[in-house]
């Protein structure tokens, strides 16, 4: 790569940080490009949390070449001392010139602090080149930090007629396998997985990372009554101690006497006056528990409150060519009376995956 425009550069700085996706947590995902007399010297990112992030991996790459040199980074460098050393003294001590940044760091402890140390130090320092492209790489690390809460990613599988199960609840398959590897995909970037005891009975599910490689997020179960299953997968092989269950005091009480939850997480949260758990108090739980993404997984129900509650930032939704006719809607109740009031989406994407179509968007949500 020689002789590049600064946004090509950038490019493949992008192109670089998309190769940390699932492994970076909670850190964001982040490329580095050098470049000197129009030719790049080294490139580097962030492999995964713990470990050198990428404007380190690429100037022990380039060495003394660094001196007078440019690097394009898809973020601001950090200044704070963490699991590694701040990546600003890094860039200063190797003689670096020139720092062009995608964006800014929302996070409290870089905000602004970086480019700061940068400039103090005498290096010139742009920012904003792809910008809104780099926020959507680590749209759920720049949701977190600005909403103060965890982001939350809503996903379902859904006919063309919006089933998402038979009559009986029975949902296997109806998406492709290649929508469920996908789909395997959001479970490995999230902290945790969240559902509803109707999905736990009528599907049993895991809920791990199995199609992809990968992390296993927490999982998450939500219900008022708490009525376990005789047959429950998530409890009865909860090896890793991941399971979490978020139900009433009165619940956990009744619950942590039984030996068979000896190894489940239990989040005490309220009620609404219907009975269903409050899903902003779920969510504050969720953040107390150090989560900073949710993905919400079903069922219906669930699927409805979050929405309801204004609390979905990121929707992934797979449409099968299928039609089933009478069955389990996707979505029950939200309150609109006028198609001109439904829920609409900013950077929509729409893409083919095998036989399914795959819609993945931001809801709007009114500021008023």
């Amino acid at each position: 790569m020689t002789g590049l425009s600064d946004k090509e550069y950038m490019a493949r700085a992008l192109e670089l940080a998309e190769k940390g996706r699932g492994k970076t947590s909670p850190n964001p995902m982040v490329g580095a490009v050098i470049v000197k007399d129009g030719q790049v010297i080294a490139e580097g990112f962030h492999r995964k949390v713990g470990t050198d992030h990428a404007e380190v991996v690429a100037l022990k790459k380039a060495g003394q070449l660094s001196a007078g040199a440019t690097v394009f980074v898809t973020l601001e460098p950090c200044c704070h001392t963490g699991a590694t050393g701040p990546c600003c003294e890094a860039l200063i001590e190797a003689g670096i010139k020139r720092v062009v940044a995608a964006t800014s760091d929302p996070n409290p402890l870089v905000n602004g602090k970086g480019i700061k140390r940068l400039k103090q130090a005498g290096l010139t320092v742009e920012v904003g080149l792809m910008r809104s492209q780099a926020e959507l790489l680590n749209d759920s690390y720049f949701g977190y930090h600005r909403n103060k809460r965890p982001f939350v990613i809503l996903k379902a599988a859904q006919t063309l007629d919006g089933r998402i199960a038979g009559r009986t609840g029975l949902s296997q398959w109806i998406s492709s396998s290649q929508s469920r590897k996908h789909a395997h995909g959001l479970r490995r970037e999230a902290d945790a997985i969240v559902v509803g005891m109707g999905t736990v009975r009528a599907d049993n599910p895991l809920l791990t990372v199995r199609l992809v490689k990968g992390r296993n997020p927490y999982r998450v179960i939500v219900t008022g009554s708490a009525k376990l299953p005789k047959k429950c997968r998530l409890i009865d092989e909860n090896n890793d101690g991941k399971t979490v269950i978020a139900t009433t005091g009165k619940n956990i009480e009744r619950l942590t006497r039984r030996k068979r939850t000896s190894g489940v997480i239990f989040w005490e949260v309220r009620t609404c006056r219907n009975g269903q758990v409050d899903i902003r108090d779920l969510t504050k739980k969720a953040e107390a528990f150090g989560l900073r993404s949710l993905l919400v997984e079903g069922g219906a129900e669930l699927a409805t409150s979050f929405l309801t509650a204004g609390l979905v930032d990121k929707c992934v939704f797979y449409v099968a060519p299928k039609i089933m006719g009478r069955g389990i809607a996707v979505l029950g109740e939200l309150g609109i009376r006028n198609p001109e009031n439904c829920i609409q989406f900013d950077e929509l994407s729409v893409r083919q995956m095998g036989p399914d179509v795959v819609y993945t968007g931001y809801p709007i949500w009114s500021k008023t």
